[in-house]
Order: structure tokens, then C-alpha cells, then sequence
């Protein structure tokens, strides 16, 4: 499938340079100690699910908006638009990828998190769910909004005006999950996952079905 052969290509480029998945990793381990040593310990279990889901999502608007941008850098977009490639599997593609990036920075950004707030998870596999779906969701949302904006010279300032509104119900939504799997709550983590899922999903088609006329344009 070509969307893989993209997704290869990129991660073949980015493991052989390392610039963006080195800076993500410690932009989110340098913004885990400011937060870890900024709050006080009696606050940490309530405002840990918020600021754990804060440092991913800056360190997605940092990364996960590169995936396009390189392609500009070295100029190879256009080669996209003309190859007989689909637009449809130039962004899976690119999903692709950078879900792998985003894979890499939870195995690593997330034991590390808990430890410094000293967070006792009730349910951790519930909060790695919980975490990767928000991910999930934010993922697509940036990928196919941020060939949108990759040759606009305020790409950097419109990039997060476009997405911060549509992800808006993966970010409330995957808080609320984070909090239930660290108190147990199994029944109650049921509809933020729901909704994640669902949201996720619709995004996912309107992107596939949209990114053509985006992309070509």
C-alpha cells in the first residue's frame, strides 16, 4: 500500500536525522519537570491528567505538523501531487508516521510522568488507552488541517488557531478519561472513550473525503 511506503519513507528520514523526534521528547521531559516542581504535592493527582494531556499536546503542535513541513523544506511536495499517488494515502501516510512518533514519545514521556507527580494509577492500562486515543484523535486532526497552512509565512501562528477549536472535545474529553483511569473508575471512563473514539473517527472520514481538494489545491 503506498500510504505505508510514505509512512516508511518519512520515518526512514526522520531516524537517520532525529531532529524532530529529539526535539518532542525533550521538550516533553523539560516541560513534565517545570510542571512537576511547580505544583504542590496535594494538587498533583487533580491537575496531573490536565497537564500530562498540555505537554502532549504541545509537543504534537511541535511535531506532528512536520510531516508536511519537510515536504516543503525539500521541496518535494509538488512531486506528491503529481506522482500517481492518491491524496488519500499521502495522508494516512503521514498519519501513519506520525503516529509512530507519537508511540515513542508515551513509552517514554509517560512512566517518566508518573513518576515525577508520583501518581498512583488505579487502572494503567485504562490510562494508556485513555492517553493513545486522545492521541489518536489529535493526530488526524493535525494532519490533515496542517496541510492547510504549510505555505502560509504565519504558519506557526495559524496552525494552532485552526486545530485548538476542532480538537477541543478530544482534549476535555481525554482529561476526563485520564482522571477516571487514575481513580478506578471503570464505568464512568465508558463515554469520555466513547466519545473520543467516535470523534476520532468522523474526523478521520471528513479528512479523507476533504484532503483532496486541500491537497491539490
Amino acid at each position: 500500500m503506498k500510504a505505508f511506503e510514505i509512512a516508511k519513507k518519512d520515518l526512514r528520514i526522520e531516524f537517520r536525522t532525529k531532529g524532530t523526534l529529539n526535539l518532542m521528547i525533550l521538550f516533553a521531559l523539560i516541560t513534565s519537570m517545570m510542571f512537576s516542581v511547580s505544583i504542590p504535592v496535594s494538587l498533583a493527582e487533580r491537575t496531573a491528567p490536565s497537564l500530562l494531556w498540555l505537554v502532549f499536546l504541545f509537543v504534537g503542535m511541535l511535531g506532528y505538523s512536520r510531516a508536511f513541513l519537510r515536504e516543503v523544506e525539500t521541496e518535494t511536495l509538488d512531486g506528491l501531487k503529481i506522482s500517481p499517488i492518491a491524496p488519500t494515502s499521502v495522508l494516512i501516510g503521514k498519519i501513519i508516521y506520525n503516529l509512530v512518533l507519537m508511540i515513542m514519545i508515551e513509552v517514554i514521556v509517560l512512566p517518566i510522568f508518573v513518576g515525577l507527580f508520583n501518581l498512583d494509577v488505579a487502572n494503567p492500562p485504562l490510562m494508556i488507552l485513555s492517553i493513545t486515543l486522545g492521541n489518536l484523535g489529535f493526530v488526524i486532526v493535525v494532519s490533515s488541517l496542517s496541510i492547510l497552512v504549510i505555505k502560509s509565512k504565519m504558519r506557526e501562528m495559524l496552525l494552532p488557531v485552526l486545530i485548538f477549536p476542532v480538537v477541543f472535545p478530544i482534549i476535555t474529553s481525554t482529561i476526563l478519561a485520564v482522571r477516571k483511569a487514575i481513580s478506578g473508575d471503570i464505568v464512568g471512563i465508558t463515554s469520555p472513550l466513547a466519545l473520543i473514539s467516535g470523534f476520532s473517527i468522523m474526523m478521520f472520514v471528513i479528512a479523507c473525503l476533504t484532503f483532496e481538494y486541500a491537497f491539490t489545491d
